[in-house]
């Protein structure tokens, strides 16, 4: 699920099925981008928002836990 309101590159919580914050990490997609592809195969990024997105909402090079 996508909580919240965020931009490309903003720093998010990371949460737990029980809601429970995990870590931190830094945002490849926009809130509104990241509901319009969640549930959905990397492969139809390019179809859902018109350019190629990436494999991951957030890499884990720019995750902390």
């Amino acid at each position: 699920a996508v909580a919240g309101d965020f931009g490309r590159g903003d720093p998010v919580a990371i949460a737990g099925p029980q809601g429970q914050t995990l870590g931190t990490g830094l945002a490849r997609y926009t809130a509104d981008e990241a509901r319009r592809i969640a549930g959905h195969r990397s492969a139809e990024i390019e179809s859902l928002l018109g350019y190629p997105g990436r494999a991951a909402l957030i890499h884990r090079d720019d995750m902390a836990l």
